[in-house]
């Protein structure tokens, strides 16, 4: 059975920033500690890279190592967080910045409906803070 989802990827990822969130600001926590909450290292680490190329965490290497927010979690909204991760929100692929034309874009039955879906989504995670998520 399927439904309309994140990927486990963006999952993780939204369990990552809420550990970091309730830290006290500025505060360093460890891939081991977030390994206690069942997030897989390798996959951690993956997904680390995503949001520090996105500049929402920073790292620290080393003994009392691990990752930290980089910016204000009252600044920071859901989406810029499932941005770092998945890409742009677009409910259908043929929204999705770069995609190639769909060949049926010009007779698409349901195109404008994904066009409102897609941008009433994006409002919602733009209405979430990232601070939302250690309440």
């Amino acid at each position: 059975m399927s439904s309309f989802r994140f990927r486990k990827k963006t999952e993780y990822g939204l369990m990552m920033m809420a550990m970091l969130v309730k830290t006290k600001q500025g505060g360093i926590v460890s891939v081991a500690k977030m390994q206690e909450m069942g997030l897989p290292r390798s996959f951690l680490v993956k997904i680390a890279r995503d949001l520090i190329r996105a500049k929402l965490i920073v790292a620290k290497e080393g003994r009392g190592g691990g990752y930290s927010l980089a910016k204000d979690p009252n600044k920071v909204t859901l989406r810029s967080v499932v941005e770092a991760i998945e890409g742009n929100v677009a409910t259908v692929s043929c929204l999705v910045h770069g995609a190639k034309k769909c060949p049926l874009a010009d007779k698409c039955p349901h195109l404008r409906v994904m066009i409102d879906l897609t941008t009433k989504l994006s409002r919602v995670l733009d209405g979430y803070k990232l601070s939302d998520l250690g309440k």
